[in-house]
């Protein structure tokens, strides 16, 4: 994984962006979610279409969900992906990618052990 990539389980599912930099941490990262609900996710980092090809209409990144991955867990990440449980998309672009590692420097709902990661 690299920061800046992107995936989801199965047909339908919530797109993750890796926000972290994993070779630079160990192999540990930090990823996200993006989202339709804004009261699950709140307003502090709003993508819309353009901002990725996933994206259709206003989307969230829910730093709530944010999940801090090590090493064991990319490796089962990247079986998953092997073997067609998580497809890939798109990377993000640098510039949406900025934006939301901005935000989630300045996010309320993301765990603050993350925020190093960052």
């Amino acid at each position: 994984m690299q920061i800046g990539d992107t995936f989801y389980w199965g047909d339908g599912g919530h797109l993750w962006v890796v926000i972290s930099d994993p070779s630079c941490h160990d192999g540990e990262f930090i990823m996200v979610n993006l989202t339709k609900d804004v009261f699950r996710a709140g307003k502090e980092c709003e993508l819309i279409v353009g901002d990725h090809r996933w994206i259709r209409e206003k989307t969230y990144v829910s730093f709530g969900d944010a999940k801090k991955v090590g090493p064991k867990e990319a490796v089962n990440l990247e079986k998953s992906i092997a073997n067609g449980v998580i497809r890939t998309h798109y990377p993000m672009k640098p510039a949406v990618l900025q934006k939301i590692v901005s935000a989630a420097k300045e996010s309320k709902a993301l765990p603050e052990e993350y925020i190093d990661f960052l």
